[in-house]
């Protein structure tokens, strides 16, 4: 059995981004790309959030990565006729976050950052399932950056562990069903976060691969 804490839903206006980033981490980020901020933000709220000890796997997925900060760097330097320089590269990769964190988190096992389409969020448990074996706890999150001035970045994290605890939510993996309500990546955890708060009956979600069922307590 696998049991889901803290599913934490972050929702950052791209003119905020910055300032949240300065108070959270002061200026120990500040080289790094927007991706990996928005990464970092994202994961140490749901780690204050589940709390607990021991080492921890992080895996998170995303449809664009840092596609948007890319694009942003190259536009501002080619604009100027100037060369790219090697550490801006550097700084947009997605994996800079699993280092990052391995700074100021408990010890980080493994890391992991996948491209997946939105409806293939499933996998991302399937596969912290296996790591389970390995790690006391694993992190997982989507994060998207925002496309459009009016749109907000995304970053969303859940903590899975094998053993219960109190305000545990119960992750069952079921055959795909028709009766579980499609979910896509950038909404699987913020939709759990509201069933939880409204403490409904069971949640059933699905993508096109499989279906999870999440029921509130570790019975």
């Amino acid at each position: 059995m696998t049991y889901l804490y803290a599913p934490t839903a972050l929702r950052v206006a791209p003119d905020d981004l910055a300032a949240l980033v300065r108070a959270r981490f002061a200026n120990d980020l500040r080289r790094a790309g927007r991706y990996a901020q928005l990464c970092l933000l994202g994961a140490q709220a749901c780690l204050d959030a589940a709390r607990g000890e021991g080492a921890i796997g992080v895996l998170w997925a995303s449809e664009l990565g840092p596609l948007q900060a890319t694009r942003a760097a190259l536009d501002e330097t080619l604009a100027r006729g100037e060369p790219v320089m090697p550490f801006t590269f550097i700084a947009m990769q997605p994996h800079l976050a699993g280092a990052l964190l391995a700074q100021r988190s408990p010890p980080v096992a493994r890391t992991a950052c996948l491209v997946l389409a939105p409806d293939a969020w499933t996998r991302l448990l399937r596969l912290a399932e296996r790591w389970l074996a390995d790690c006391e706890r694993v992190l997982v999150g989507w994060v998207e950056e925002s496309d459009s001035a009016g749109a907000a970045h995304r970053s969303d994290w859940c903590l899975l562990r094998k053993q219960p605890a109190a305000e545990a939510i119960r992750c069952e993996r079921l055959p795909r069903s028709p009766e579980a309500a499609a979910a896509a990546g950038g909404d699987w955890i913020a939709r759990i976060g509201a069933w939880r708060e409204a403490s409904r009956p069971p949640l059933l979600l699905g993508d096109g691969e499989s279906a999870w069922r999440f029921t509130l307590g570790t019975r």
